[in-house]
């Protein structure tokens, strides 16, 4: 019986994972990204809280090639025009999450004495987001063009939050505590959008194995390090590394881009792939 074929799918948060942290450079991970794509060796797909216009804008300033990438968190998954098959249609997105105009409704029925004390991102200007964030003009404007999650300021109490918590909640919404601001969203998480993914690509490669990777440096990418085939955890300088005891995952030797060619290149070592170099 012959050998089945081995095909990575490599999950990559960007901010701290794939990019440095400080200039946001993929060096010298871009190399390797673009020998995986050119010889069809893997398929690298971003994972990110970003939104679908930052990831685009990103990917004209850093070359990475890719045709499929997760959005906000979790909550879209992108492809190719009619990659997906929704009710028999063809769809360029599956929202895993709760869809923005949902979400704006639900703020717009809040009750006015919640509502005083929460501003989000479509209450905001693109100029007051550059106040708020500390963002460059243009890239505000493409922070605001959201799909499924609504950053918030928040100027109530505790109590208050809980009651916001508890009316969001029975809409099937949730709230993420970030650093300055909160986030309102689904449940949907990068975990789920992972396991989408390769349910789909599965289909698609029926003579393959098809071996998930997943890198992150952040807690909101610990359960889809540790739902991976292959796991790593990438050190944070700035913060609290994250930690785990699966057995599946590894801590890369440096952190950021430099982190992550030496971690992906020992994966796919071990899956006995090796690159031709070019």
């Amino acid at each position: 019986m012959a050998k089945r074929s081995v095909y990575p799918v490599i999950f990559t948060d960007l901010d701290g994972t794939l990019l440095d942290h400080h200039g946001y450079s993929a060096k010298p991970a871009d190399q390797l990204v673009g020998r995986l794509s050119q010889q069809s060796l893997a398929e690298i797909i971003p994972v990110t809280s970003k939104t679908y216009a930052e990831l685009l804008w990103l990917k004209q300033e850093i070359p990475l090639p890719f045709s499929l990438c997760v959005t906000e968190n979790g909550s879209v998954i992108h492809g190719p025009e009619g990659y997906f098959r929704i009710e028999h249609s063809p769809s360029e997105t599956i929202t895993l999450g709760i869809a923005y105009p949902t979400i704006l409704d639900q703020i717009g029925k809040l009750p006015a004495s919640l509502r005083h004390h929460f501003r989000g991102f479509a209450d905001m200007s693109a100029e007051a987001v550059v106040d708020a964030t500390g963002l460059a003009l243009d890239d505000a404007r493409r922070a605001k063009d959201r799909q499924a999650t609504e950053p918030f300021l928040w100027s109530g109490t505790d109590d208050e939050l809980e009651s916001l918590a508890a009316i969001v909640g029975n809409a099937g919404l949730r709230i993420q505590r970030g650093g300055r601001f909160y986030h309102l969203t689904g449940h949907a998480t990068k975990e789920q959008a992972m396991v989408q993914i390769i349910k789909i690509i599965d289909r698609q490669k029926p003579d393959c194995d098809v071996i998930s990777i997943a890198l992150g440096d952040g807690p909101n990418d610990l359960a889809m390090i540790e739902a991976a085939d292959f796991g790593v955890i990438m050190p944070n300088p700035q913060g609290v590394t994250i930690e785990s005891t699966k057995p599946r995952v590894r801590t890369a030797s440096l952190p950021g881009p430099a982190g992550w060619v030496i971690a992906v290149t020992e994966i796919l070592a071990e899956l006995g792939l090796n690159l031709r170099q070019s």
